[in-house]
């Protein structure tokens, strides 16, 4: 357990600095690039998303959960997943190259000023799926330190880009997409070093086999997870506005604050699950650390809905004011996303992965039908509450099956006391209570949390039995 928590540090750190420092960044961007802009910016971002899905059809998770297999070739493997994804993503790019302009003009509603954003973005996306690959053999080798310094690099050179781009050339949202470029192709050099053992001039259509076996099922969880995350925003740039979009998406970029947890956990997740579900303390150790995630979740998240006012003045400007009433809504998502690696313990250990993608299609279902009757009559809000039905829907089918594998149990009670302590934030939110009566809900409700660790946790047993 002090191994998973050490390496969840390690791995939190840096993809808790590049969020961080771009919501740092945030006040710079939002006053120099016009709102429209900003939100067609985000509509690319969101579109690179789906692209990225089938530029490597996540053979790298099929790769990684045959890394650690008795009798495996690791560097057959390796090579074996890297020709495939340099292959798939290669003749992806080409096609979208060869028809920008459909997609861009009359599926996104995008006019020529973005052209070259657009291309930029399009060369990136077989850099970034090598990239994600060599990254993820880079943790499967238990080397978290060099991985972190490869991203932080990585985030430097990205961000450096971008701000000069930005403050200086300004040349737009093209500085965002050509940071995104140079850094990636630095992390394309730097991890393909660290893995450089493993790359061979071999492929065994063997281990490919197998790769797409395990991914393959997964698609369709990995499409729903982009309906949940992006198509909400491409709805509100194509048929509302890019100037709605663009206040959407810094509530958007705020909450998604929580990935940096939810990063942490995934990159030493699946790693401790394959190498300790067989052990006899397995179900009672994740209990305890889903108790403490989900209490970590509640504090941070009546924290930060209640303040969102605040926030969002403090890190934009006076035109995205309305973003704080989605920031609020959009913390339970959020949290709830963040704990679908643990409730799909059982499928992943089982290898009956078709039905991560059934959990997530019908989420993706759920959202798809509540934003089509929500988005007429509640507009923009009706986003955020259609991702939140959908996380829920797909947490509870995903946990469901795990259950019914015998790998985990887990107490979903206190998942319950998120959703309620959410829900209840964003009604003060929207009530228009003043500074001081939601800090005076901030201090009961924390109080609340905290006299509930001390007296159902145990936390004084715990740390005599340290001593």
């Amino acid at each position: 357990m002090l191994k998973f928590i050490k390496d969840f540090i390690i791995y939190g750190c840096t993809p808790m600095l590049g969020k961080v420092l771009a919501v740092f960044l945030m006040p710079i961007y939002t006053s120099i690039i016009p709102q429209d802009e900003y939100g067609a910016m985000w509509l690319i971002f969101s579109v690179k998303g789906i692209i990225s899905l089938f530029s490597n059809l996540d053979i790298q998770s099929g790769v990684a959960r045959e890394y650690n297999e008795k009798g495996i070739d690791r560097t057959k493997l390796v090579s074996t997943g890297f020709y495939s994804i340099f292959g798939i993503s290669f003749l992806v790019f080409l096609f979208m190259v060869s028809t920008q302009s459909f997609w861009q003009t009359t599926v996104l509603s995008l006019d020529s000023r973005y052209s070259v954003a657009f291309f930029i973005m399009l060369l990136t996306i077989p850099l970034g799926s090598l990239e994600s690959y060599f990254s993820i053999l880079a943790r499967f080798k238990h080397k978290p330190i060099l991985y972190s310094i490869g991203t932080i690099i990585q985030l430097l050179i990205q961000t450096t880009i971008a701000v000069v781009g930005v403050v200086y050339i300004r040349c737009g949202i093209n500085a965002f997409f050509i940071g995104m470029l140079c850094g990636e192709l630095f992390s394309i050099i730097y991890f393909s070093y660290i893995n450089r053992k493993n790359i061979r001039i071999t492929f065994e259509k063997e281990y490919l086999r197998k790769a797409l076996l395990f991914s393959l099922p997964t698609l369709p969880a990995v499409l729903a997870g982009w309906v949940d995350t992006s198509f909400g925003q491409v709805i509100i740039g194509k048929y509302i506005s890019t100037t709605d979009l663009a206040v959407y998406s810094v509530a958007l970029q705020l909450a998604s604050m929580f990935t940096i947890v939810s990063v942490a956990l995934k990159n030493v997740w699946e790693p401790y699950l394959y190498e300790n579900y067989n052990k006899p303390n397995f179900i009672s150790e994740v209990k305890k650390l889903y108790r403490f995630i989900v209490l970590a979740l509640i504090i941070i998240s009546i924290g930060v809905s209640l303040f969102s006012k605040e926030i969002i003045l403090l890190l934009s400007n006076s035109a995205y004011r309305d973003a704080a009433q989605y920031f609020s809504l959009l913390c339970l998502p959020m949290c709830v996303y963040l704990l679908l690696p643990i409730a799909s313990s059982g499928i992943r250990v089982s290898r009956d992965t078709k039905y991560i993608g059934i959990s997530h299609v019908l989420g993706s279902i759920t959202n798809i039908a509540s934003l089509i009757i929500l988005i007429p009559h509640l507009g923009v809000i009706g986003v955020p509450i259609s991702l939140t039905a959908s996380r829920v829907v797909t947490y509870f089918i995903m946990y469901s099956v795990s259950k019914s594998k015998g790998v985990i149990v887990l107490p979903n009670g206190i998942l319950f006391l998120l959703i309620a302590s959410v829900v209840v934030c964003y009604l003060v939110i929207i009530s228009g209570v003043g500074l001081l009566g939601r800090a005076i809900c901030v201090t009961v409700a924390e109080l609340l949390v905290l006299f509930y660790i001390v007296k159902y946790l145990n936390i004084k047993n715990i740390l005599i039995k340290r001593k």
